[in-house]
């Protein structure tokens, strides 16, 4: 199996190193008499920390280090690492290339304009995100850059731009926050604020989430939508992915970008159909009007994916979507029978086929979710409980 780490010390050129054919395992460390991969790093450990095989799976073990081991942002014991991955000891950043996947990014390491790149963090649908230094003001930060592919067409570039700026407008504590666009040679940059990880991460890393942990994501991020919706935006891409986190807790929702206008009549029309399969709202996925409630619906789906580890529907891409438009959602009250009736109503409200079903706005999903903070809903009995039928609420949308 191939397995290289592409290791970035500050100051230093970026060393490739070939595990593929080693003994492991193998141990890091700042001492090479005691180290297999040294590094010249005085803030990392004599022998920091080690890495391993089981099977085809590759793991990082913290050997009692001073400083600590950090998977992709989160301090860890122990965890296992895949392709893309980013390891830091001390002031070191090893960036794992693991089996026949595409090779580390080589903008790893360069610097453009005032910003180093330094790690990929992900990519979009324009280009890869970078973990990023602003090295006059020392600041870590979030570099998108936009892909070789559609530099050379002026379409993509102006598009690019303009969602950049469009992003840039928008401020909310609940938003991830866009510094900055310029170009620096052929390259073009988008400048943001850099936060821990996403949900799908802690989903693939921690496994399912719990009901606190759920009822505060929920709270975020339909604070979020209520800001876009006053906004007159739609933001058309609510998914795992773009639900981010920081060191302090705080749930931020990325990738603004795309967001549809409301026009005055109270819906934004598209002219294309955006959006992720497993998320979409049955009324996105038609090609038709949408407003704020297909967000809702996507929030829902991730909600419901956050909470039981499996997405709504499975397929094919074309069989999800028709599964959205024509297929009841599975039971999450049987799925997850530990969270509470409360919650479990109102995610499923969020997912109605008919908008008109679900809550309101934002606001009316934010305002639903403090009441349950401030009187906590009493566990589940044993075997659950039968949950009224619900009311289906018919009312017009109120932009």
């Amino acid at each position: 199996m191939n397995l290289k780490l592409h290791i970035n010390v500050p100051e230093a050129a970026i060393r490739i190193v070939d595990l593929t054919t080693s003994v492991l395992p193998c141990v890091v460390g700042r001492d090479s008499e005691v180290s297999q991969v040294a590094v010249a790093d005085s803030q990392a450990s004599r022998a920091h920390c080690s890495i391993e095989l089981e099977g085809d799976a590759v793991f990082v073990e913290d050997m009692g280090s001073r400083n600590g081991t950090w998977l992709n942002g989160q301090k860890i014991t122990r965890g296992r690492v895949y392709h893309g991955d980013v390891v830091r000891i001390g002031r070191t950043h090893m960036t794992f290339e693991i089996g026949d996947n595409q090779p580390i990014d080589p903008l790893i390491g360069q610097r453009l304009g005032g910003f180093e790149l330094q790690d990929v963090i992900g990519r979009g649908r324009y280009g890869t995100v970078f973990k990023g230094m602003q090295v006059a003001l020392g600041r870590a930060v979030a570099v998108k850059v936009l892909a070789e592919e559609y530099r050379s067409d002026p379409e993509s570039v102006q598009a690019f731009l303009a969602e950049a700026r469009r992003a840039g407008r928008l401020n909310h504590p609940n938003l991830v926050q866009v510094h900055d666009v310029c170009q620096v040679g052929e390259n073009y940059l988008l400048i943001m604020e850099l936060m821990t990880g996403s949900t799908a991460d802690a989903l693939r890393d921690s496994g399912p989430f719990d009901e606190p942990t759920m009822l505060r994501l929920l709270l975020h991020v339909s604070r979020a939508l209520a800001y876009a919706e006053s906004q007159r935006l739609v933001h058309r891409d609510v998914k795992p992915d773009n639900i981010l986190y920081n060191e302090e807790g705080a749930y931020k929702l990325a990738d603004l970008g795309i967001a549809a206008p409301i026009a005055e009549n109270g819906v934004a029309t598209q002219e294309r159909i955006f959006g992720s399969p497993h998320y979409v709202a049955p009324e996105q996925a038609r090609g038709g009007a949408i407003d704020g409630r297909a967000d809702l619906y996507a929030l829902g789906a991730t909600a419901f994916h956050l909470l039981t580890n499996k997405t709504l529907f499975t397929g094919t891409n074309r069989q999800v979507v028709v599964a959205h438009i024509s297929t009841p959602p599975p039971d999450l009250g049987k799925l997850v029978p530990q969270i509470s009736d409360e919650l479990v109503d109102l995610i499923m409200e969020m997912l109605e086929k008919d908008p008109d079903d679900r809550p309101e706005n934002a606001n009316e999903v934010a305002e639903r979710i403090e009441a349950l903070l401030k009187s906590p809903p009493k566990p589940r009995p044993v075997g659950g409980r039968k949950r009224m039928p619900r009311v289906r609420r018919r009312r017009r949308y109120r932009s």
